[in-house]
C-alpha cells in the first residue's frame, strides 16, 4: 500500500527517521529554553535513533564521519576521563546544529511550491543591459538568507528557460556567476547559515548583532567588488518577459527581513541562544508562508507538508553532528598535550592564516564545513577566544563563504557545474579567477584591521 507523505510525513520507509529529527529539535529546543538536561538526553537519544535509522542511507562521507567520531570517542571515554564532560558538551551542541538542519529543511517544500520565488528570481535576471549582474548578485545574496543555496538552482532553471546557454552566451556565464558569489557570501553574516551556529556556540563572548552588522559590512564590500569588475554581458538580450513589478521581490524580502528581526528580538528580549532561536522561529516561518501563499490551485498549504523533507540534509547532519564530538576531543587533546601555543599568535595575521587555510583546504577538496568546525573548537580554548572573538569567528566564515567557491565537494560549485555543465575546477579557477583575486585580499585586510581595532 503506498504512502502519501504529503499527509502522512512520518508513516512509509524513511517515516521513522523524520519522526526521531522532529523528537530530536523539539527536545534540543526545549531543553535549552527550560534548562531540562532530561530533555537533551532525550534528544540525544533520538538522534541515535536517526543515526542507526539512516545509516545506510547517507552518502559514504557522512557514514566515515560518524564511524569515526563513535570510534574516537569510545577510545577517548576508555582512556581519557577527563574528556567525557567534553563529550557530553559536544553531543548537546551536536544536538543543536542538527535542530537547526532540521528547522531549515522545514522550508524546502515551502520554496518548491512557491510562485512568489520564481518570479522574484525573474525579475532579478530581467534587468535591463548593465544591470542584470548587480541585481542577480545582490539579489540572490538576499534571497539566500532564506533559500541558500535553492536560489542557485532557480536562477540556472531560469537561465535555461530563457534559451541562454552557458557555452555561447556570456550573459548565462556572468549572471550564473553573480548568483553564485551573492548566494555564498550569506555564509559571511547570516543567522540561518551554519557558520553562524558554529561560531556563536564556540565563541560566548562574542556579540551576534555585532557579528552580523560586521559580517553584513564586508560582504556588501565584496559583492560590489564584484560588480566592479569587467563584464562582457552587455550586449545581450534575455528572451524572458519580465515581471511587471519587483512585488513578489519585495515581499520576499520584507519576509526575510522580518525572520532576522523576529530571531534577533527573541535573541535580545527573550535573552534565547542565537541558535536556539532560530531553530525556533523558522519552522513558524515556513508554516506562515504556506498558509499565506496558496499554491497553483489556490489551496493553502497543510502543516504536514513542512515535515515530508526532514532528513533529506541527512549526509549533512551526519557530518556536522559527528564534526562536532571529532573537533572537541582534538581540541581537549590538542589543548592537554600538544603545542597549544601555536594557537595563542596574538597578531592582526592569526585571523588572516585562520582565513587562508580553511579557503585552501578547501581548494584541495576538503569541504569547508570540515576545517571550520575543527578550528572553531581549537580557537574556542584558547585565550584569545575572548579579547578576539569577533575576527576569529569573521575569519572561520569568510573562510566557509569563499572555500565554497573553490572547493570541488561544495554544493555551491558542484551545482554550478551541473547547471553550466562544464568542470567546477573550470568555474573555479576559469570564470571566476578575477572575482577570487581580489576577494580574497580584501578579507584578508578586513580580517586583519577587525582584529587591530577589537
Amino acid at each position: 500500500m503506498t504512502v502519501n507523505i504529503m499527509t502522512r510525513p512520518f508513516a512509509g520507509a524513511e517515516g521513522a527517521g523524520r519522526f526521531f529529527l522532529a523528537l530530536a529539535t523539539v527536545c534540543s529546543v526545549l531543553g535549552r529554553i527550560f534548562g531540562w538536561q532530561g530533555l537533551t538526553w532525550l534528544g540525544v537519544l533520538a538522534l541515535a535513533c536517526f543515526v542507526v535509522l539512516e545509516f545506510s542511507r547517507v552518502r559514504s562521507s557522512g557514514r566515515i564521519f560518524m564511524a569515526t567520531a563513535l570510534v574516537t570517542a569510545g577510545i577517548a571515554v576508555a582512556l581519557l576521563p577527563g574528556a567525557r564532560p567534553v563529550i557530553v558538551s559536544a553531543l548537546d551542541q551536536g544536538l543543536a546544529f542538527t535542530g537547526l538542519l532540521v528547522a531549515l529543511a522545514t522550508l524546502r517544500p515551502a520554496m518548491q511550491r512557491s510562485r512568489l520565488l520564481a518570479t522574484a528570481a525573474a525579475w532579478l535576471i530581467t534587468r535591463p543591459r548593465g544591470f542584470r549582474y548587480v541585481s542577480v548578485s545582490f539579489g540572490a545574496h538576499f534571497l539566500a538568507l532564506i533559500f541558500n543555496v535553492g536560489v542557485l538552482q532557480l536562477i540556472g532553471d531560469i537561465l535555461r528557460a530563457a534559451r541562454l546557454e552557458f557555452s555561447r552566451h556570456s550573459t548565462a556565464r556572468h549572471l550564473l556567476l553573480g548568483a553564485m558569489r551573492g548566494s555564498s557570501a550569506i555564509a559571511i553574516w547570516s543567522p540561518l547559515a551554519m557558520g553562524f551556529a558554529v561560531v556563536t556556540t564556540a565563541f560566548p563572548a562574542l556579540n551576534p548583532i555585532t557579528y552580523i552588522s560586521v559580517g553584513l559590512g564586508l560582504t556588501l564590500i565584496l559583492l560590489t567588488m564584484g560588480s566592479l569588475l569587467p563584464r562582457d554581458d552587455l550586449n545581450e538580450d534575455v528572451d524572458l518577459k519580465a515581471p511587471d513589478s519587483p512585488r513578489a521581490l519585495l515581499i520576499l524580502l520584507t519576509g526575510a527581513l522580518a525572520l532576522l528581526l523576529v530571531t534577533s528580538a527573541l535573541y535580545g528580549l527573550a535573552d534565547l541562544p542565537f541558535l536556539t532561536a532560530t531553530t525556533l522561529v523558522v519552522p513558524l516561518f515556513a508554516l506562515a508562508w504556506i498558509w499565506v501563499e496558496p499554491d497553483d490551485n489556490g489551496r493553502r498549504g497543510k502543516p504536514a507538508i513542512l515535515a515530508t523533507r526532514l532528513s533529506e540534509l541527512r549526509n549533512e547532519m551526519f557530518i556536522f553532528a559527528s564534526s562536532t564530538v571529532i573537533g572537541a576531543l582534538f581540541a581537549y587533546v590538542f589543548a592537554t598535550y600538544g603545542p597549544s601555543a601555536i594557537m595563542e599568535f596574538d597578531s592582526p595575521l592569526m585571523p588572516v592564516l585562520i582565513f587562508l587555510a580553511i579557503w585552501a583546504l578547501a581548494a584541495l577538496s576538503t569541504p569547508p564545513s570540515i576545517p571550520v568546525i575543527l578550528l572553531a573548537q581549537l580557537l574556542a580554548a584558547t585565550s584569545l577566544a575572548g579579547p578576539h572573538a569577533l575576527s576569529l569567528s569573521m575569519a572561520l566564515s569568510a573562510g566557509w563563504a569563499m572555500g565554497m567557491l573553490v572547493s570541488p565537494v561544495s554544493a555551491t560549485l558542484l551545482l554550478s557545474a551541473q547547471l553550466a555543465q562544464v568542470p567546477g575546477g573550470r568555474i573555479a579557477w576559469g570564470w571566476n579567477r578575477l572575482y577570487t583575486m581580489f576577494a580574497v585580499p580584501i578579507c584578508c585586510a578586513g580580517l586583519a584591521l577587525i582584529y587591530a581595532v577589537e
